[in-house]
């Protein structure tokens, strides 16, 4: 390297625009010359974007590069250790965004690679380097609260992330997972490695199956007891972090790293007019050591402020830069990152029935609402006939069927149609996870399991002159599509609110024709399929309608041919459109999976 590092990144989404992507190129000796991602459009327009030389969709092709001196992995975690390894072959120093892996034996399969080969590895935690953060270090440094006794941390909110970050095959665990490492660095990065007393991890949510609540006490280096919680099914949100010592205490938010950080200190008052005396007073009483009067104490309170910074990475990316040319110690040393993992692991452990496998594989061991609620399930089973899955493989639809959930009486049609139902109506829910609706939805899919990723309600009004075109539902924001690039197969539950017949707008089907794609679906589902003459083998006229009572449904595969007409009628008709993957199909990052079966 000729004095400066050049930069190569893998993935190129949000965190790297918003935070990490242009502190490579504003850090001192460092650029960055390369970026990957799968999808070719994107990849170009960061590039174009931040002024980057070169992209690529191949992650081989960036890694062996001439002009990469060191990669950046900003992919979801799932990828972090392959991707890892493959820039640990080429002998490059790697910067591995956090959750450095999906577990603690994936980090430690990484670190011990790269300590095999002697080649630098640092994990993104790059909050030890903001100077919020260091002047707690500072003030911890200094003595000023004299002997530390208690830690206490606690944040709640809503919880809101990408749906994929819900996905422990991808992100390797839930929301806590995601961001929960970044306090437990910091704790790390101002006592000194933790050790775990005990911690707990629940779930209270039918929307995901990860931890949305968790709970752990520790003990720092010093024999000081800490107390963390997270708790993201909160409507309010909160984010506390108190270090409290003999002489005073830090307050500060953890999560916010431009907001305020106050110091308290308790003093003795000697009554004197000084600028200190005019603090907020507490009159406190206190016995001093070996002696028998009374001191009056006073609080002294600091208050430090801390500007914005662009790029929260940059601070990060020059300290791993003066390590990778100088040689420089770097606190964010792939080691910091294992140690953080463990920790994490120790407290997930229970939940997932273990980490030190491929847990992402068998979610009915985990202590979910969801998988609990499989395994006290009742004892009703609904199954296709024989004769009815054969009528639906070669027809792609099969019913009615009678929903039989006792919620259904208690569900609420809402006035207008909204997509994912399900998320915003736990009653909608769980009419949707009802056994005799998923017990058949699992039969089609050829599944033990099933993921409900859409429901959208379809309500059109008396006399509506609303309609929807002939069209198959694939592709990007219908499912998604498998490595191959075809699009992934689905179900679609076509559930009946009102009674729907021909005069009201019932869903009518092109029975055979979920066997091939029409048209060009890769642009639009709605693209003029009809009008191309794409459908001119068919008699449009004669296309059967599926009628249906109120609280009946249809199964129908998603890419079967289906439109269906206006409203004549003087009533409404609603119904609504539910959706259904086979475990490990859910690759769309349009949406958020809820396993139901």
């Amino acid at each position: 390297m000729s004095g400066r590092v050049r930069w190569g990144i893998i993935g190129c989404g949000d965190v790297v625009e918003r935070k990490s992507g242009p502190a490579f190129q504003r850090a001192d000796r460092s650029e960055l010359t390369a970026v990957m991602r799968r999808s070719a459009d994107l990849a170009e327009a960061f590039a174009t974007k931040h002024g980057v030389a070169h992209w690529t969709t191949d992650a081989d092709e960036l890694i062996n590069r001439p002009d990469v001196d060191a990669v950046y992995i900003a992919s979801p975690p799932a990828t972090h250790l392959d991707y890892a390894l493959r820039v640990c072959a080429a002998g490059k120093p790697c910067l591995v965004e956090k959750p450095i892996g999906r577990s603690s034996v994936e980090c430690g399969e990484m670190t011990e690679a790269f300590a095999i080969r002697d080649v630098p590895l640092f994990v993104s935690y790059y909050r030890r380097f903001l100077p919020k953060f260091l002047k707690v270090k500072e003030i911890l440094g200094s003595g000023q609260l004299g002997p530390i006794v208690a830690v206490h941390y606690r944040c709640s909110g809503p919880g809101k992330t990408k749906p994929w970050k819900f996905n422990p095959r991808l992100s390797g665990g839930g929301i806590f997972y995601d961001i929960g490492g970044h306090v437990l660095d910091l704790l790390d990065f101002w006592f000194g490695p933790l050790d775990l007393i005990g911690g707990e991890a629940a779930n209270f949510s039918r929307t995901h199956d990860t931890e949305d609540s968790v709970s752990l006490v520790f003990q720092t280096r010093q024999r000081v007891i800490g107390t963390a919680s997270w708790n993201f099914l909160a409507t309010k949100g909160g984010d506390l972090m108190e270090i409290e010592g003999r002489d005073g205490k830090i307050q500060l938010s953890c999560n916010n790293y431009q907001s305020p950080c106050t110091l308290e200190r308790y003093e003795q008052d000697d009554g004197s007019d000084s600028i200190l005396s005019r603090q907020k007073v507490k009159n406190t009483a206190r016995r001093i050591a070996g002696k028998a009067k009374k001191t009056r104490l006073r609080t002294v309170t600091e208050r430090f402020e801390f500007s914005s910074i662009p790029y929260q990475h940059e601070p990060l990316v020059g300290s791993v830069v003066a390590a990778i040319l100088d040689g420089a110690a770097c606190p964010a040393a792939g080691e910091s990152g294992l140690q953080t993992s463990k920790l994490i692991d120790g407290v997930l452990s229970d939940y997932y029935g273990g980490r030190q496998d491929a847990f992402w594989e068998r979610p009915h061991t985990w202590q979910s609402a969801g998988a609990l609620a499989l395994r006290h399930e009742d004892s009703r089973h609904f199954q296709l006939t024989p004769e009815q899955v054969a009528f639906y493989e070669e027809h792609g639809y099969v019913g009615p069927f009678t929903c039989e959930s006792d919620a259904l009486e208690r569900l609420t049609v809402p006035k207008h149609g909204r997509a994912d139902f399900h998320l915003s109506d736990p009653t909608a829910l769980e009419v949707f996870s009802d056994p005799s609706i998923v017990d058949r939805v699992k039969q089609v899919l050829h599944s033990d399991g099933a993921l409900l990723f859409k429901s959208r309600p379809w309500i059109k009004q008396p006399h509506s002159t609303v309609a929807a075109p002939w069209h198959q539902d694939v592709g990007q924001s219908n499912g998604g599509y498998l490595p191959d690039g075809q699009p992934v197969p689905s179900v679609t539950v076509w559930f009946a609110l009102d009674g729907a017949n021909r005069s009201n707008g019932a869903v009518k089907i092109l029975p055979g024709t979920h066997t091939e794609l029409f048209g060009d679906w890769h642009d639009s589902i709605n693209t003029g399929i009809e009008e191309s003459g794409a459908l001119a083998a068919f008699d449009l006229d004669r296309a059967p309608i599926l009628e249906a009572k109120a609280g009946e449904f249809y199964l129908m595969h998603s890419w079967l041919l289906h439109a269906s007409g206006p409203n004549a009628s003087d009533k409404r008709r609603a119904g609504i459109n539910i959706r259904y993957v086979a475990p490990g199909h859910d690759v769309d990052p349009m949406y958020h999976y809820v396993r139901v079966g």
